[in-house]
């Protein structure tokens, strides 16, 4: 019952069924103080557990614990969590009588550091936090106590018992003033530390703070070991403050803005608070009048109850028109190819500021047709009317330069089936094998037809493909070659009758077709005698790009 507010005032009746299947009820029993409930039950028995007056949710309140004052010796206390790297979500408590029992052999003393879930109500959370007083005479170095005042320390190097913690009743100078009471925040990356007391053990090596044997479940104890480095000696500290995220709005000059009626206070640990109550200080009205930087400043209340600094800024000034976009391309480009490809934001100045803003665009493509793109030169779209301002895009033609774009980047390839062999179909040798689908089992087993299909992370013109089989197996019988649509559909290329049927040993077969725009293309073959297995050296597949298009 740990994770409820409070649970001192609970009790709970448990219900069984008994042997003979009968519900027994027993009597009503206070929950225990470490907030475990015990049952013990027949074998098969249903057990039903009926806890009330828990409270689900405490009011949140400001944080606060019993922290020594400033001294000459330390500086002010503050609450910290301290997060295991190695057990995500689970934090070191002092002196829980729920820590798992430990000490010298024969010992049942609870543990007097171990980790727990963090809980998800923010007054068992602050609960949880322990107080870090940094150490003034040693950089990084602090005591850390409970909130009761109870000082964290390593055992004496004399005793047997020396990796072992104690909390002791002392002041906070005092502890200043003690090696073993004394503990070293080491940056281990990452936003890691290590956490090294400052008096050596006996042997003169380390001591750190380590989730002791590994164990990651709730009250598993925390003692010192010697420093490695390892995961279990690594912590995360965070503060119970919070982080508030304030973006600048740019807004017209005029009439004040709505100021946010909702912001979302970040801890460290993961804890994500919407903060409904905000106050703001209200600036003088003339300054949504005229250009120029305002901030608003105001005051939230936050997970646990605090007041957390918010704040609202504002750029006033008028947005400008785009300026010009750029693209260059080729020759022999397609309409649709620059609807995918072409910059979708532009640049827009602020009045009185150096500021500017990206954007969003529509492009009027109606003034334009595919035939104003076949030669070099410089085509101008301009922004169509629902983006708002007006914009030009300025593209500019180069002359077109022909690849094989299976050999470019962004291709990947899958089979039917290939044997063991290496998949070599596009490393431009047209007359070695780079393709085999041999299969054992004969005839019975051959594999007909087979598809290689290649897929562009990118949309690419495909204007023609070839294939070839030469000095393989020579049984490729017929081809089929299909491209993959904008919608996902695999269609045969235009202007070959598909398919293709190979009258030679050999394959060598070239197409061309009208240019289309194909997210992948496929090659299908059959064989021509179930006698043997198919293999292929080459694919090609030919198009126009961009050379050194942007």
């Amino acid at each position: 019952m740990r994770s409820f507010a409070d649970h001192t005032a609970a009790a709970t009746t448990v219900h069984t069924t008994s042997a003979a299947g009968e519900l027994v009820a027993t009597p009503a029993t206070p929950v225990p103080a470490t907030g475990l409930i015990t049952v013990a039950a027949p074998a098969d028995s249903i057990v039903t557990a009926v806890t009330s007056g828990l409270v689900v949710a405490a009011t949140p309140t400001a944080t606060a614990a019993r922290v020594a004052p400033a001294s000459a010796l330390v500086g002010e206390g503050r609450l910290r969590l301290i997060e295991s790297s190695y057990a995500p979500g689970k934090v070191i408590e002092l002196g829980n009588p729920a820590a798992q029992p430990t000490g010298p052999t024969g010992a049942t003393s609870p543990a007097a550091a171990a980790v727990f879930t963090i809980s998800g109500v923010a007054a068992l959370t602050q609960k949880q936090a322990v107080v870090f007083s940094p150490v003034t005479a040693r950089a990084d170095t602090y005591v850390i106590s409970t909130q009761d005042g109870r000082v964290l320390s390593r055992r004496d190097n004399a005793a047997s018992d020396f990796r072992y913690l104690q909390l002791t009743e002392r002041t906070i100078d005092d502890a200043a003033a003690d090696p073993y009471a004394q503990w070293t925040a080491v940056d281990a990356g990452n936003g890691e530390v290590s956490l090294q007391n400052v008096q050596r053990d006996a042997g003169g090596a380390i001591a750190a703070l380590d989730l002791y044997n590994w164990k990651t479940a709730d009250a598993s104890e925390v003692q010192t070991y010697t420093f490695s480095g390892a995961a279990v000696q690594k912590w995360k500290i965070h503060p119970l403050t919070a982080a508030v995220a304030s973006d600048t709005v740019i807004i017209q000059p005029g009439a004040a803005p709505q100021l946010p009626t909702l912001l979302r206070a970040a801890y460290g640990w993961g804890t994500r608070f919407e903060m409904t109550t905000l106050t703001w200080n209200l600036p003088d009205e003339n300054v949504w009048t005229t250009d120029g930087n305002v901030t608003v400043t105001g005051t939230g209340i936050g997970y646990f109850g605090e007041q957390v600094p918010v704040e609202a800024r504002y750029l006033v000034g008028s947005l400008s028109d785009g300026a010009d976009a750029t693209y260059t391309t080729f020759a022999g480009v397609l309409i649709k190819e620059l609807q995918m490809r072409a910059p979708r934001t532009v640049v827009r100045g602020v009045s009185g500021s150096e500021a500017t803003v990206d954007a969003p665009v529509t492009w009027d493509w109606s003034r334009v047709t595919d035939a104003d793109f076949a030669a070099p030169g410089t085509v101008t779209v301009p922004a169509a009317a629902k983006s708002g301002f007006t914009a030009n895009l300025v593209i500019t033609v180069t002359p077109a330069a022909a690849a094989n774009i299976l050999r470019g980047a962004g291709v990947h390839h899958t089979v039917t089936h290939m044997d063991g062999s290496n998949f070599q179909l596009t490393d431009g040798v047209r007359n070695v094998s780079g393709f085999s689908d041999w299969r054992s089992g004969g005839a019975s087993n051959r594999v007909n037809p087979n598809t290689i299909t290649f897929f562009l992370d990118e949309p690419q013109q495909v204007t023609g493909a070839a294939v070839f089989d030469i000095a393989g197996k020579r049984n490729v019988g017929t081809v089929t070659v299909q491209y993959r649509t904008l919608t996902g559909g695999w269609a045969n290329l235009p202007g070959t009758a598909w398919p293709v049927t190979n009258p030679t040993a050999d394959l060598s077969l070239e197409v061309t077709n009208e240019p289309v725009i194909a997210t992948g293309v496929r090659v299908i073959i059959t064989n021509k005698s179930a006698s043997t297995w198919m293999t292929l050296s080459e694919i090609e597949v030919s198009g126009l790009t961009a050379g050194d298009a942007r």
